[in-house]
């Protein structure tokens, strides 16, 4: 009797877990099938603060340009990548026009999160590095300590390895000091800080602790609440509590689309899951719209996570299509003497094809475009490299033929008309060759490095950054760590083809090293990480 009891017991508390994870579910698809109106609503919102810079009232006023252009970026920030970069940079612009420190330092700050959330990390934390500290104020301080414990997190999970990973997660944990250090009382931050720390470090109960007292007591956003829920789901999945943790991810999407938040990475989290559970159908509609949105939001570190996901789902559901097929033929040879069924099996098959064939084309478009787009990239690359090196072997060899013929010429001198030569020798001038040579190579060189410069005095100290004549693009001792930066580390080459002596060359390589208190491993460490233009 007591078997049977406990039986029903059971039977009912899973009817109605199935039921409660049902409703959720529908509420998902009930926010997903209203997502023009939130969108709608967002780009009114943004419409309405574009317009308000072509007032005249506006367009005079940089203290108020800068702030609209705060506003919009915020507004493009988990929206539109690309824009939300454009208006940061304008904002950054603008607050650098009206010499306000503390809205620099707050912009950089905030364009460093920016940064951060879509995978581009080493300039992140250049960013971040830049601002100046001492001029944030209040909640702006735990936020910008909050934007780099986020960037050594996320650094550290994209190397994934013994060696840097901890490194990058040990300065992550510093930082956590840090915010709660400045945390301003009754704020959200200091606490979701915590709860990602328990969370990096795997303490689940902590990190639950946490995320629970933040949802329950400090009144967080519907952003906020995303986020939330899209950690408790990790968790409680991590832990066992499957139900519970779909759940969470469910009501996270919810929020996500909500506050029209493309970049958020729940409906793809939930997509792995229910594949993982076998629910092909679910987790193809969500991986769907997962994809749409990260192609929407335009962050390649999106796109790229939903494409790791996406084959393996696109193909279940293909198998699952061909189990169906494979289904209808048997129903449909035993009822292969009724005309209807008949025709009923063959409407079946076309639509089932019709359907495989579109997601065929689909699957090898992806691909198509993947090769592509490798082979242009490695094509881009092998342009590059030579055709600094066809550049370099065709100068220098003109310069030597024309050192040659200046000694031939020379030699003649005693010929029946040396005045004539002499005449000759004046139009040859390897000198002004080689600096022509040089003015080149610099264009060449600043066209793949832009940055380089300003990327060089970011390692050295304030007082010796580097100052140019008019007219000059580098000067020897830049052009020597340019030289370096290509891979030319020979001093007796780097000597050649600069046409000086290689006590000059270590003269300039000492002097460039000292203008800097890093090793000297370091210094050409960072000089040989600074980055080409793609």
């Amino acid at each position: 009797m007591l078997r049977v009891i406990l039986s029903v017991i059971l039977f009912l508390f899973l009817m109605t877990s199935f039921a409660q994870q049902k409703d959720v579910f529908s509420e998902l698809d009930k926010a997903i099938n209203k997502e023009w109106y939130y969108v709608q609503i967002k780009e009114q919102r943004i419409d309405s603060l574009k317009s308000l810079l072509q007032q005249k009232t506006f367009i005079h006023n940089q203290k108020e340009q800068y702030q609209l252009y705060r506003r919009i970026a915020d507004e493009y920030t988990v929206y539109v990548f690309d824009s939300a970069m454009c208006y940061y940079r304008k904002a950054i612009d603008m607050a650098y026009n009206v010499n306000n420190p503390a809205s620099i330092a707050q912009t950089l700050s905030n364009y460093g999160h920016l940064l951060v959330s879509v995978g581009y990390y080493k300039e992140a934390i250049d960013t971040l590095n830049k601002v100046d500290i001492e001029q944030l104020k209040g909640e702006d301080i735990q936020e910008y300590y909050s934007y780099k414990v986020r960037a050594y997190y996320d650094l550290a999970d994209y190397i994934k390895d013994d060696f840097y990973s901890p490194q990058y997660r040990q300065i992550a944990n510093a930082y956590v000091d840090s915010v709660s250090k400045y945390a301003v009382e009754g704020t959200i931050k200091p606490v979701l800080t915590k709860a990602l720390y328990y969370l990096v470090n795997w303490k689940p109960d902590s990190s639950s602790f946490y995320f629970k007292y933040a949802y329950d007591n400090l009144s967080p956003d519907l952003h906020q609440q995303a986020v939330i829920h899209s950690s408790l789901g990790f968790i409680d999945v991590e832990e066992g509590r499957r139900n519970s943790g779909i759940e969470h991810l469910v009501n996270s999407a919810i929020a996500d689309i909500k506050t029209v938040t493309k970049e958020a990475t729940s409906l793809r989290v939930l997509s792995r899951y229910l594949y993982q559970d076998g629910e092909v159908q679910k987790a193809y509609k969500y991986v769907q719209q997962a994809k749409k949105d990260a192609d929407f939001f335009g962050s390649k570190q999106r796109i790229l996570e939903v494409s790791e996901i996406f084959p393996a789902i696109e193909g279940a559901k293909l198998i699952e299509e061909e189990r169906k097929k494979e289904t209808a033929f048997k129903y449909a040879w035993i009822v292969s003497l009724l005309i209807v069924g008949v025709l009923l099996f063959l409407i079946i098959v076309y639509r089932q094809l019709f359907n495989l064939r579109k997601i065929w084309i689909s699957i090898t478009k992806s691909n198509k475009e993947l090769k592509v787009l490798n082979t242009q990239l490695n094509e881009a690359n092998r342009i590059k490299e030579k055709y600094i090196g066809h550049f370099f072997n065709t100068s220098s060899g003109y310069i030597n033929k024309l050192e040659e013929i200046s000694k031939a010429l020379n030699k003649l001198l005693s010929s029946n008309n040396p005045v004539k030569l002499k005449t000759v020798l004046k139009k040859i001038n390897p000198r002004k060759e080689r600096e022509q040579l040089f003015h080149n190579f610099d264009e060449v060189f600043l066209s793949l490095f832009p940055d380089f410069i300003k990327e060089v005095d970011s390692f050295i100290l304030p007082e010796n950054k580097y100052v140019l004549k008019s007219g000059q693009l580098l000067n020897t001792e830049l052009r020597i760590l340019a030289l370096i930066r290509l891979g030319i580390i020979d001093n007796e080459t780097i000597a050649q083809v600069l046409d000086v002596s290689i006590n000059t060359i270590y003269t300039y390589k000492t002097k460039a090293k000292n203008k800097s208190d890093l090793s000297a491993e370091d210094f050409f460490k960072r000089l040989n990480d600074i980055k080409t233009v793609v």
